[in-house]
């Protein structure tokens, strides 16, 4: 039984976003995501690792983007798809940015619906999946969003995004300086 099995009982359900990346279909918890936008504008960071795509400033915060094809080794379309999306997430307290291709729908799973992922599916890749949700015959990949970054790529992200976070901060105050001349 996995983790995720074990906090539901039969009559209680989790409701998950359903998302795609290439032809794979993950979900997250509904529960972890603050909300979810069309792709804005992304500043680079130097030096990130290669799935950080860099930052975005949603309403005045500073959000680290990462690209979930990337992170998962799928193949990047060379036009940007109409239906990707950024999904805003909780994690582990800080605010991240997921590009998936696109998001589906939301579906609820109750304890009978998760199973843990076959013994199979090791390495990795395995590492972000937390089990397996059943919908009719369609499986889902429960992901493990906890996981999708290491402990030195998260103060190595944390670190950038702070340094990143003051010039952009920076240069907005410096624009509205102009402005008001």
């Amino acid at each position: 039984m996995t983790d995720i099995s074990k906090k539901i009982t039969d009559e209680d359900k989790i409701k998950f976003a359903v998302f795609t990346i290439g032809a794979v279909e993950f979900a997250l918890d509904i529960m972890r995501i603050k909300e979810i936008v069309k792709p804005l504008k992304i500043t680079i960071i130097p030096k990130a690792p290669r799935f950080i795509e860099g930052v975005i400033n949603l309403r005045g915060n500073i959000i680290p983007i990462v690209d979930l094809r990337k992170r998962f080794g799928v193949k990047i379309p060379e036009t940007p798809l109409s239906s990707e999306r950024i999904i805003i997430a909780r994690l582990n307290g800080k605010i991240i940015g997921l590009i998936v291709d696109s998001v589906s729908d939301v579906i609820s799973l109750g304890k009978g619906d998760i199973s843990p992922p076959p013994e199979i599916v090791k390495g990795v890749s395995a590492q972000f999946i937390k089990g397996l949700g059943k919908v009719g015959s369609r499986l889902i990949l429960l992901m493990d969003l906890d996981r999708i970054l290491t402990a030195s790529e998260k103060i190595s992200l944390k670190a950038s995004v702070k340094e990143k976070g003051k010039a952009i901060k920076e240069d907005e105050e410096d624009a509205g300086d102009r402005e008001e001349e």
